[in-house]
C-alpha cells in the first residue's frame, strides 16, 4: 500500500510519527506532503482561534492550503490512501477534494475532538458560544467525510459515536505509543535515599495538577519524598502559586527539556506520574507520558479510568488510584515507596504490555489492517 501523509500536522508530534514510522516498519510506502503551521503554536490553549486573531489565522491557513495543493500537485507520487494527521481538522476540506478525482481512501487521524479539548476540557471557549458550536460541527463533519478515523482509545471512540452521531464502524482504536528511537528500554533501579516522582507535561486541566499539589502537601513532612515537575503551559502560574500558598518544600519546578532528553529525566526518578484530572476527557485518554514509562520499563502511577483499563491493571503493569483524590494519590505514593518489589514488578509488567500491544510495529499493523478491511 502507498500512503500520502498529508496536511499542516505537527511533523514531530509523537502521534504522527508513530503512525508514519509504524506503517513504514510494517512495510508500507509512506510519503509526506507537509506544510508547517501548528508547530509555531507551542501553547495550544485556543488563543490561536480567538476572534481577534481569526483573520490572521484564516490567512495563514489559506496560504498553507495553497502550498499544500502545489506540493501535492508537483511533488507527490501516486498513492492509494490519503491520511490527514494531527492537528488536521482544517486540512480535511482540501484533502476531501483531492480524494474525489480519482477516488481514493481518506483517513483522518485527529487524536482529539477540538470541541471537547477547547470547550469542555481547557475552557478556552464557553459552552453555547459561537466557537463551541463551530468546533462541534467541525468535529462531526471532518469525521463524517473521512472513510476511516483513528482514535487512541475505545472510550474516545464511544464519545465520538455518541456525541456526533457517527457509525461505530468508521473508527478504529490505535494506541499512541512512543518514538522508539528515543524511548529505548532501561534497567529499572531505585535512586537511593530520596524517593523521587517526576511529572512532565503542558499543565492542562486534564493533568490534575491541583490533585498532585495537594498530595504533595499531605507528604510535606516526609523528608525523603520529592516531586519534580517539568514543563509549562496553561496552568503554570496558577500551579506555582498554589505550591507557594501550600508552602510545599518537596516540589521542584523546571522548564521544558528536549524530547530526546526526556528518557534521561524520567529515569532519574523512582516513579513517573501520569494524569489525575477529573475532566471527562481525562477519563477517555491514555496520555503519552504513560507510554513513555511503560516503553522504558519504568513504573507509573496514574489515575484510574475506563480508558486506562484498556491497557493497564493496578499492581500488574502500573499503580492506579482514583482521579481527583489527593489522599488516594498520597497513599499510593507511600505504598510505592515502601514496596521496591512491587515497583520492579509493575515496571517489568509495563514493559511486557508495551511489547505486546503498543510498539511501532503493532501500531503500523493496526492501521494497515483497518485500512485493508475498509478497502476490501
Amino acid at each position: 500500500m502507498r500512503v500520502c501523509y498529508f496536511g499542516t500536522y505537527e511533523k514531530d508530534y509523537v502521534r504522527n510519527r508513530t503512525i508514519i514510522d509504524g506503517l513504514r516498519k510494517y512495510g508500507w510506502d509512506v510519503q509526506e506532503c507537509h506544510v508547517p503551521l501548528w508547530e509555531r503554536q507551542v501553547n495550544k490553549t485556543g488563543s490561536y482561534l480567538q476572534v481577534a486573531s481569526l483573520i490572521k489565522r484564516a490567512v495563514e491557513v489559506l496560504v498553507a492550503y495553497v502550498k499544500l495543493f502545489l506540493k501535492h500537485l508537483f511533488s507527490v507520487r501516486r498513492y492509494d490512501v490519503l491520511m490527514v494527521g494531527y492537528i488536521g481538522h482544517f486540512d480535511i476540506p482540501l484533502a476531501w477534494i483531492l480524494t474525489r478525482f480519482p477516488r481514493r481512501m481518506l483517513v483522518f487521524n485527529p487524536l482529539i475532538s477540538l470541541c471537547d479539548t477547547l470547550v469542555d476540557d481547557r475552557a478556552a471557549f464557553g459552552e453555547g458560544s459561537f466557537m463551541s458550536g463551530f468546533l462541534r460541527r467541525l468535529d462531526r463533519w471532518t469525521c463524517r467525510v473521512a472513510d476511516l478515523v483513528l482514535l487512541d482509545t475505545e472510550a474516545h471512540i464511544t464519545y465520538f459515536v455518541n456525541t456526533f452521531g457517527l457509525p461505530r464502524e468508521k473508527f478504529v482504536r490505535v494506541f499512541v505509543g512512543v518514538r522508539e528511537q528515543v524511548f529505548a528500554p532501561r534497567e529499572y533501579r531505585q535512586q537511593g535515599n530520596v524517593f523521587r516522582l517526576t511529572f512532565v507535561g503542558k499543565y492542562t486541566p486534564l493533568h490534575g495538577l491541583h490533585t498532585m499539589m495537594h498530595a504533595a502537601k499531605l507528604l510535606n513532612d516526609e523528608p525523603d519524598i520529592e516531586f519534580n515537575f517539568i514543563g509549562k503551559g496553561q496552568l503554570s502560574d496558577e500551579i506555582q502559586k498554589l505550591a507557594s500558598d501550600l508552602d510545599l518544600r518537596n516540589i521542584h519546578f523546571s522548564d521544558w527539556v528536549a524530547y530526546d532528553q526526556l528518557p534521561d529525566c524520567l529515569t532519574q526518578a523512582d516513579v513517573c506520574l501520569g494524569i489525575f484530572g477529573t475532566t471527562d476527557k481525562a477519563g477517555r485518554v491514555i496520555p503519552g507520558k504513560v507510554f513513555w514509562g511503560i516503553s522504558m520499563g519504568w513504573p507509573i502511577i496514574t489515575g484510574d479510568s475506563v480508558a486506562i483499563r484498556e491497557l493497564l491493571a493496578d499492581g500488574e503493569n502500573a499503580l492506579l488510584c482514583p482521579r481527583g483524590d489527593p489522599e488516594a494519590l498520597s497513599r499510593t505514593i507511600l505504598r510505592a515507596r515502601s514496596d521496591p518489589e512491587l515497583l520492579r514488578r509493575v515496571a517489568g509488567g509495563g514493559r511486557q504490555t508495551y511489547l505486546a500491544q503498543a510498539t511501532e510495529v503493532h501500531i503500523g499493523k493496526m492501521v494497515a489492517d483497518a485500512i485493508e478491511r475498509k478497502i476490501v
